[in-house]
């Protein structure tokens, strides 16, 4: 909704919705999902050049039970309105909300309107109500049983175990829950984790991604504790390396998958080698 939109004073559209003028002290942006402000933004738009007072978004607010009004979507709107003076801002108001439901609220409001980075949803869907968001806090809790983390806002700090690629490997494990083989993937994810041993560099794409390249096509031939051996011997670093030299190869994660490989066949009888031909069908 538009300001040019909003009914001056408060209009309540049921016995936990409200529309109206909040002072800028009132409100608390303090929910985990929310970014830094972009200061450079914030000036931009509210220059005479791009400000338009018809055009201001509601602030989205949930009034807790005592009485804060944290926002759940519009911190940038708010900073820019502060900085041409306005010491109230229009907002819809929502009364009741659990934590769970805030941060529903921002899901939905944030993928239908105006779609964010991953990043800040996936925080959201985490943090949000199970019925809604079953299969992310099913990823989410596999991955922390694990002994990983995902590299989402509210986390605790330090690159260690930390998963950077979490949206990516959110779909990975749809992907495996789809067909029944959520074993699949808790076992694929435990190599990655015994290679090495949670290594930052080791928990970006290409390394995971390479690694489902390789189990999905060597699935029931190879031994486990030989690949964590004879991987995890290659630091990350030389990896990366290797791969990009890599000057033939077009699919990113499979030039590690391919190293894998080697290194798995390193030292082994050419009746125990696994067929790189495999890979690359």
């Amino acid at each position: 909704m538009k300001l040019k939109d909003l009914v001056k004073g408060t209009k309540v559209t049921d016995n936990k919705i409200a529309h109206k003028e909040v002072p800028i002290d009132k409100l608390d942006a303090m929910l985990n999902y929310q970014r830094d402000i972009d200061m450079k933004r914030v000036e931009r738009l509210s220059s005479d050049e791009y400000f338009d007072e018809n055009e201001v978004d509601e602030v989205k607010v949930s009034v807790r039970e005592d009485g804060s009004m944290k926002v759940c979507d519009g911190q940038h709107t708010i900073a820019i309105l502060k900085m041409r003076g306005w010491t109230t801002v229009p907002c819809e108001l929502r009364y009741g909300l659990t934590i769970e439901e805030e941060n529903d609220w921002f899901t939905i409001t944030n993928t239908k309107e105006k779609p964010q980075n991953r990043k800040r949803t996936l925080t959201s869907q985490i943090n949000g109500t199970y019925e809604k968001n079953k299969i992310e806090q099913d990823f989410n809790n596999c991955i922390k049983a694990l002994g990983f983390k995902l590299d989402i806002f509210g986390e605790e700090p330090g690159n260690d175990y930390k998963i950077k690629c979490p949206a990516k490997l959110l779909d990975m494990y749809k992907e495996y829950s789809s067909r029944n083989d959520v074993d699949g993937f808790i076992e694929c994810m435990d190599l990655v984790k015994g290679c090495w041993n949670g290594n930052s560099k080791s928990l970006q794409w290409n390394y995971i991604r390479g690694m489902f390249d390789f189990y999905e096509t060597y699935k029931g031939i190879f031994d486990n504790k030989r690949l964590i051996t004879s991987v995890g011997k290659k630091s990350p670093s030389i990896i990366k390396e290797i791969a990009d030299n890599d000057k033939y190869t077009k699919k990113p994660s499979l030039k590690y998958a391919k190293i894998y490989v080697n290194e798995y066949n390193s030292g082994l009888n050419k009746n125990k080698r696994l067929k790189m031909s495999l890979l690359e069908d």
